[in-house]
């Protein structure tokens, strides 16, 4: 290759970052909505039980789908963005799988509960390689959460994942927003 033809191909492998990080700043909704269903959910599972994350997720994933579709008809992905998403996506399913497994070999409420903030973390982190630096500081916040909510009794690891996880959750939000209003 041309040095002119390598630099061309930086130059859209830049532009094709930039891209990939301004739409995906463009999933705030997403953010907002479940950091508001992680408060519920924890908060709900101190004066209910824990099915009460059934009737969360299907909330979610219902309003998920509506948002995601609103969101398509707006603008469309970039390949990067859509690559990623298919990533995440494969990963979560394999951290379901995990779950289902984690649920065999244990009974412990404080891990269980740990579990799927610790995984949305790390996934997040993952995009956060190409989508940009607020992926990765969430994604290692909900990590850290995760972590030290292991060693907090019931009923305070609820309130800390509810206040970390979900508030977490709702300031990225509200950061990603921000940056979208302002064409960042």
């Amino acid at each position: 290759m041309k040095t002119e033809e390598v630099l061309d191909q930086i130059a859209y492998l830049r532009e094709l970052i930039t891209q990939t990080r301004l739409r995906a700043a463009d999933g705030y909704p997403f953010f907002l909505l479940w950091g508001l269903l992680w408060i519920v959910g924890y908060m709900g599972s101190i004066w209910l039980s824990s099915q009460v994350w059934a009737g969360v997720v299907v909330v979610g994933g219902v309003l998920s789908v509506v948002v995601g579709f609103k969101k398509k008809n707006e603008l469309a992905a970039p390949p990067l963005l859509k690559k990623i998403g298919w990533l995440e996506l494969i990963l979560f399913a394999y951290s379901a799988f995990l779950f289902s497994l984690l649920l065999l070999f244990t009974d412990n409420f404080q891990i269980i509960n740990s579990f799927w903030p610790f995984q949305i973390g790390m996934l997040y982190i993952l995009a956060g390689i190409f989508a940009g630096r607020s992926l990765v500081l969430i994604g290692c916040w909900l990590m850290v959460a995760a972590v030290a909510g292991i060693w907090i009794p019931f009923p305070w690891q609820q309130i800390w994942l509810a206040a970390g996880g979900g508030g977490g959750l709702i300031l990225t939000g509200l950061l990603l927003r921000k940056q979208v209003i302002k064409g960042e």
